[in-house]
C-alpha cells in the first residue's frame, strides 16, 4: 500500500465519486477477484448514489460501498490503482472492506503521529518594533521591507525554497514583528518546479510550506480542517474554484481563521499553487486601522463585548490590544458569530436608550462622551436599555450584568463592520501571481475571498493554506468582564426572549448574503 496521505483521501474520493478511467476498467477485467463477487450484491433495485457515477460496461455486477452501489470493475481498478492485493479467497466486497479498514487505520496513524512539532524557534528583535525588524533583515540577511498601503508589507531578497522552508530564528522573529505591525508579509516568486497532484507550476512543496509555517508562533501546525482528495498532505487545506481541485465557496465574509478554537490560530500561510489570470483576489483588512476609524465611545463599548462562535461556542473579545504591537484592534468572524455578549458599564446599570445605529441617551461608557470622528453606522456607543438579560437559573445567571444583542442589532453591526473593513483606509486586495506566499498575523488582519475567487471565469485557482498554533495561549475575553469562555449555541439560549442565538453558518443571515456566496 502507498502512504496514508495518498491512499486515504484518494481511495475515499473514488468511492465517493465512483469514476475511474476506462483504461482502469480494462486493466481490472482479469482481476483475481472478478469471479468471486459476494452473493449479497444488488443491482437496479437499490437507490443510486447521490453523485453521478461513470459505470463500466464490462460488468453488470454491482457492489455496495459506503456511498452507494458501484460497478465491480471500478472497484477492481481502484485496487490496481492503489497497489492493493486482496486477501486470497476474498470476494470483491470483502476485499473492499479490508481496504477501507486499512485506509482508516493509516489515517488514524497519521493523525496520531502527524508532524512532530518543532517548537518555537523565532527570536524577536530588541526592541520588538518594525524598525528594529527591518534593520535585522537588512544587516543580517540582506533583505528589504517595502510597506504596502493600507496594510501588509513585501519582504524582498528571501528565497524560502533554498532554505527548505526553515527560516533562521532571527529572520522568522523579524518577520513576526513586521506582521504584528503591518498585518501580513508577502514573499514573491517563491518555489521551484513542482507537479503535486498533477498541477505543474513553480511553487513551494507541501513539506516546504509546512516547514515555513512552523517557523512562527508555537512552532507547530494547528490543522483542524478537512482534507481534500488532492491535498498533498494532512496539514494543507486546499482551496480552489473547481471542486475537483479543492474546497470551494469558502470564506466570502470578513473573518479570522480558527475562531471556533479558544486558542485561535496565531499565524496563517497562504500560498498560490495555480494563479488565476484575472478575478480571484484575497482581501486583507488591518484590524488596528479599523479600530482607529471608530469614535471613542464605540471603541469603549466594543471593549465590553464578545462574540460567541456559532459552531463551537468559543467566546472571543471584539476589541483587544494586539499581544505583540500593543495596538488596539477589532476581532469578529462574520460567518461564524452566533451571538454577541455585552457587559453593562458601571457594574450593573441598565445602559442608555439608544440603538446600535442611532443616537440614544445615557449609556455611560468607560470613556467620556465624544463623538468626534465617530462613524454614524456604529451609533454613539450607548447600550440599549432593553437588551435581553440572562435567564434565571441558566448558565450565565451568575453574571447579571451581561446582556445579549438582538438579531437586528447583530445584522446592523455586521453590515457596518463589513463596510468598514471594505473601506480604502483598511482594505488591501491581493492579486495572486505564481509563487506568491502571504503569511498573516491572524490577530492583526482579517481576510476574505474576493468576488470571482469561487468561479472559473479567470481560469483555475488553487490556494494552499496552513495554520499555526499560537504561542500566546487562549484568546478569551478579559477576566474583568466576567464572561464565560465557552457558551455552545447548540444548547438553549441562556438569555431572555429576543436574544440573537444562532448555530452553524450565519453568513446568509445578514445583509446581501447572496451577493457574496452560496451558503455553505
Amino acid at each position: 500500500l502507498r502512504t496514508a496521505r495518498w491512499l486515504a483521501p484518494r481511495t475515499s474520493a473514488v468511492l465517493g465519486i465512483g469514476a475511474l478511467s476506462r483504461a482502469g476498467h480494462r486493466r481490472a477485467a482479469a482481476h483475481p477477484c472478478a469471479s468471486r463477487a459476494s452473493s449479497n450484491e444488488d443491482n437496479s433495485s437499490d437507490k443510486p448514489p447521490d453523485k453521478p457515477q461513470e459505470t463500466s460496461t464490462m460488468s453488470s455486477t454491482m457492489i455496495r460501498t459506503p456511498n452507494g452501489m458501484m460497478a465491480e470493475d471500478d472497484i477492481l481498478a481502484l485496487f490496481d490503482q492503489v497497489g492493493f492485493k486482496p486477501p486470497p479467497g476474498a470476494s470483491t466486497e470483502q476485499a473492499l472492506l479490508v481496504l477501507m479498514q486499512e485506509v482508516q487505520r493509516q489515517a488514524e496513524e497519521e493523525r496520531a503521529g502527524k508532524r512532530r512539532a518543532r517548537g518555537r524557534t523565532a527570536e524577536l528583535p530588541t526592541p520588538p518594533t518594525a524598525a528594529a525588524a527591518a534593520a535585522v533583515l537588512q544587516s543580517e540577511f540582506g533583505a528589504a521591507v517595502e510597506p504596502i498601503h493600507p496594510c501588509g508589507c513585501e519582504i524582498k531578497g528571501v528565497d524560502i525554497a533554498s532554505m527548505g522552508g526553515q527560516l533562521p530564528p532571527k529572520l522568522a522573529g523579524a518577520v513576526e514583528v513586521l506582521m504584528a505591525e503591518h498585518g501580513f508579509a508577502l514573499f514573491r516568486g517563491q518555489g521551484t518546479p513542482q507537479n503535486e497532484s498533477n498541477v505543474a507550476g513553480t511553487y513551494l512543496s507541501a513539506e516546504q510550506q509546512c516547514a515555513l509555517s512552523e517557523c512562527f508562533g508555537a512552532g507547530a501546525l494547528h490543522s483542524t480542517h478537512g482534507v481534500h482528495p488532492e491535498a498533498p498532505c494532512r496539514d494543507v487545506f486546499r482551496l480552489s474554484n473547481h471542486p475537483d481541485h479543492g474546497f470551494n465557496s469558502v470564506g466570502p465574509e470578513w473573518h479570522n481563521d480558527g475562531s471556533f478554537c479558544r486558542d485561535v490560530f496565531g499565524h496563517v500561510v497562504y500560498h498560490i499553487v495555480k494563479a488565476p489570470s484575472g478575478a480571484g483576489d484575497t482581501e486583507f483588512a488591518h484590524l488596528g486601522n479599523a479600530f482607529d476609524q471608530l469614535g471613542a465611545d464605540v471603541q469603549a463599548r466594543l471593549r465590553r463585548c464578545a462574540s460567541v462562535n456559532s459552531n463551537s461556542g468559543a467566546v472571543h473579545p471584539m476589541a483587544h490590544n494586539h499581544p505583540v504591537s500593543g495596538r488596539p484592534s477589532l476581532y469578529l468572524h462574520l460567518g461564524m458569530t452566533g451571538a454577541i455578549l455585552e457587559k453593562l458599564s458601571g457594574g450593573g446599570g441598565e445602559g442608555g436608550s439608544g440603538s446600535l445605529g442611532g443616537g440614544g441617551g445615557g449609556g455611560g461608557g468607560e470613556a467620556a462622551k465624544s463623538t468626534a470622528g465617530a462613524d454614524p453606522r456604529f451609533g454613539d456607543g450607548s447600550t440599549p436599555a432593553d437588551l435581553p438579560k440572562p435567564v434565571v437559573g441558566g448558565p450565565v445567571a451568575q453574571a447579571p450584568d451581561l446582556r445579549a444583542w438582538r438579531p437586528a442589532d447583530m445584522e446592523q453591526f455586521f453590515c457596518a463592520y463589513s463596510e468598514l473593513l471594505d473601506s480604502p483606509e483598511v482594505r488591501y486586495s491581493h492579486s495572486w501571481r505564481e509563487g506568491d506566499v502571504v503569511v498573516v498575523d491572524n490577530l492583526a488582519v482579517a481576510h476574505k475571498a474576493a468576488p470571482g475567487a469561487h468561479t472559473m471565469d479567470a481560469g483555475l485557482r488553487i490556494l494552499h493554506r496552513t495554520t499555526v498554533l499560537s504561542s500566546l495561549g487562549t484568546f478569551d475575553p478579559p477576566p474583568e468582564l466576567g464572561m464565560p469562555v465557552e457558551l455552545p449555541t447548540t444548547g438553549k439560549c441562556p438569555f431572555e426572549e429576543g436574544a440573537g442565538w444562532f448555530e452553524g453558518y450565519v453568513g446568509f443571515r445578514w445583509g446581501a448574503w447572496d451577493s457574496r456566496a452560496t451558503p455553505h
